[in-house]
């Protein structure tokens, strides 16, 4: 175990598990000394040896990051602050792999993320979440800089744990104390390419509504007053079930599955039915539809029987295969929230491996 200040890392194979506690400026500078060489790692071969380097216009993208950061609520600025203290990068260069992901979507690109949650007539025990994230195939080259970051907040808030690429402060994937596990899909097929600079992004007021949010209700409520500066596909989960809320820049619905119920599956399209909208075409949104109904059969098929175990075997098939796994495939999670339980995979590079999230996040009692 390595330790700095009042943080901790360990690692589990390739995955990196970082343990903060403090202040915003504090937890930013545990981060920054746990995890310098991988922030270095980032911003030498991704920010300045890829992107910067076949960018036409990098200042322009230097400018996007900016305002990626300049919209940040105070506290996470501070995260970014703290990291500039505690690593060998400048807050400027901090700022540039924080956006890293969003700087690399200025070109359009296939994004094939994929989401499955079971529960109820379709789960053996509790509810079972399998979730792909999928991105550009270069990323493959940053296996080690992925970071499990578990915040212990001196603020009050809930203790949550992100799950990304080092230095990115938001949320894509999450899970906080109260066993409330969220994860993030690209709804652009459906909701279009507009990007509002001038609002929070969303992925980091996900990481906001872990941090205050301790049942389902209450995620929903921040859905419904928070507006989105892109279009996204989110699933949360607790312990007993699943919701999937459709968030466009100019309103947000709730998925409701009248014929499946104890099942929710999401891909890159919105399927709520109230917006009226036709169905993508498969070709041109990285086979959307595809990957959903092959989730969908694989789950009719194994329903009723569906446990940790078998979601993995859900998660490893191959789009080829019927089911949802493509060479863009980053890294794959199964979460079962009730027994704060995880496992983790990079396809070819680290098999299936669990994660305590308990004694991470460590729940408070009550």
């Amino acid at each position: 175990m390595e330790t700095f200040e009042k943080g901790s890392k360990i690692k589990k194979d390739k995955l990196n598990i970082i343990d903060l506690h403090g202040t915003w400026r504090e937890m930013g500078r545990q981060y920054g000394a746990l995890m310098a060489v991988e922030l270095r790692d980032i911003y030498e071969r991704a920010i300045c040896g890829r992107i910067m380097k076949e960018s036409a216009d990098p200042q322009g993208l230097k400018q996007q990051a900016q305002k990626f950061y300049a919209n940040y609520p105070y506290k996470f600025k501070e995260v970014l602050r703290g990291m500039s203290e505690g690593s060998t990068l400048t807050l400027e260069e901090l700022k540039l792999v924080n956006a890293l992901e969003v700087i690399a979507a200025m070109t359009i690109m296939p994004q094939q993320c994929s989401g499955i949650a079971v529960w109820g007539d379709y789960a053996e025990g509790p509810l079972v979440y399998g979730r792909n994230y999928d991105y550009l195939p270069w990323f493959k080259e940053f296996d080690e800089d992925i970071v499990l970051a578990c915040f212990h907040p001196g603020d009050g808030s809930l203790a949550v744990a992100t799950l990304g690429y080092a230095g990115e402060i938001y949320a894509v994937n999450g899970m906080n104390e109260k066993g409330i596990f969220l994860e993030l899909n690209n709804g652009m097929p459906s909701g279009g390419a507009l990007w509002y600079d001038s609002r929070v992004p969303a992925v980091t007021e996900l990481f906001s509504f872990l941090l205050d949010c301790s049942t389902l209700d209450e995620i929903e409520s921040c859905f419904q007053t928070t507006k989105a500066n892109f279009a996204y596909i989110v699933g949360v989960a607790d312990g007993q079930t699943a919701r999937c809320f459709e968030w466009p820049v100019f309103e947000v619905k709730r998925r409701e599955s009248h014929s499946r119920p104890g099942l929710t599956v999401l891909t890159n399209h919105f399927t709520e039915f109230s917006w009226g909208l036709p169905r993508p075409d498969d070709k041109t949104y990285w086979m959307t539809r595809t990957r959903r109904q092959n989730l969908l059969t694989l789950a009719k098929h194994f329903k009723g029987t569906i446990n940790e175990k078998v979601m993995m075997d859900i998660m490893d098939s191959k789009i080829e295969e019927l089911g949802a796994t493509t060479d863009l495939t980053l890294y794959q999670m199964v979460v079962v929230p009730e027994r704060y339980e995880l496992w983790f995979k990079i396809p070819g590079a680290q098999e299936w491996t669990p994660i305590d999230m308990k004694e991470i996040l460590k729940p408070r009692e009550g």
